[in-house]
């Protein structure tokens, strides 16, 4: 009986021993961690975490405090994030304002959430006889082109435009709208950008006169004026801008939450660490 209580006792001090070295080798990674951590070099410091929880899974007190500094990570990289994001927002609304001054904004509060920029000289009210391309842009950055005739029915849904050899052609609208009063026929077919088949860019790219041909029944064409050319090129620089402005928005977003997913974790293990530590003085 001895002699087993004697082994017993020489496999516990050898198995304690194993243990503290693995916590000794544990806290060296967590140190390294904890530097990289310092010098915000996070994805080195993540590096490290993981690479602490898969040598030494037994270390649990070097597990338990890499747990801590795994958040305390997230939270530096999600508030660096933050920061990057809102600079950005910063230089981009100075950007959209100095753009602004040229367009109107066409919002009804009543049944749109979002509004619309246009050019002045596109706006419906100064085209009622015309036959034009008119390009719009809504407050997130989404660029409709539409093409409005006006004439005998010609049941249009093709747009190709053309400047000596060169040409862009779309032909797939995702909106058709047709009217007919006193005789004339009012026809309007909407391409977004990205599915204009480039006609957009190519346009506000074209240094020369540009040829419309509208396809339907029969053809009609027509000379682009340049004023809609130029209103077409200006409405795609705002846009670049607005898409970026809610692209980095939803990304300032994103770190806000995990920002709040944190703090709840943090405060969420304080809670049990204060419970513990009532628990074990009672």
């Amino acid at each position: 009986m001895n002699r087993i209580l004697y082994v017993f006792a020489i496999a516990v001090v050898m198995l304690a021993s194993c243990g503290e070295s693995m916590e000794k080798k544990a806290e060296v990674l967590l140190n390294e961690a904890r530097n990289a951590y310092t010098a915000q070099d996070y994805g080195r410091s993540k590096g490290l975490l993981d690479s602490l929880k898969v040598a030494y899974p037994k270390a649990f007190k070097a597990r338990r405090a890499a747990l801590q500094l795994r958040r305390d990570v997230e939270m530096g990289e999600q508030l660096r994030s933050l920061r990057f994001c809102e600079e950005k927002l910063e230089r981009l609304a100075a950007r959209r304002d100095s753009l602004l001054p040229m367009f109107v904004l066409e919002k009804d509060g009543r049944y749109q959430d979002v509004g619309n920029y246009m050019i002045p000289s596109q706006t419906v009210k100064n085209n009622l006889n015309n036959t034009y391309l008119r390009a719009q842009v809504d407050e997130h950055g989404l660029v409709v082109l539409s093409s409005v005739y006006r004439g005998k029915a010609l049941g249009h849904s093709g747009v190709r435009v053309s400047s000596g050899d060169s040409y862009a052609e779309c032909e797939a609208p995702f909106n058709k709208y047709t009217s007919k009063h006193l005789g004339v026929t009012t026809e309007r077919v909407d391409f977004r950008y990205g599915q204009d088949g480039g006609v957009m860019d190519f346009i506000a790219s074209c240094d020369s006169p540009v040829t419309v041909c509208l396809k339907g029944k029969s053809e009609y064409k027509y000379t682009l004026r340049d004023a809609d050319a130029a209103a077409i090129a200006h409405v795609l620089l705002l846009a670049d801008v607005l898409r970026v402005i809610t692209e980095t928005t939803e990304m300032r977003d994103e770190a806000l939450r995990h920002i709040n997913f944190i703090e709840r974790s943090n405060e969420r293990h304080k809670n049990v660490e204060s419970d513990t530590v009532a628990m074990s003085a009672d």
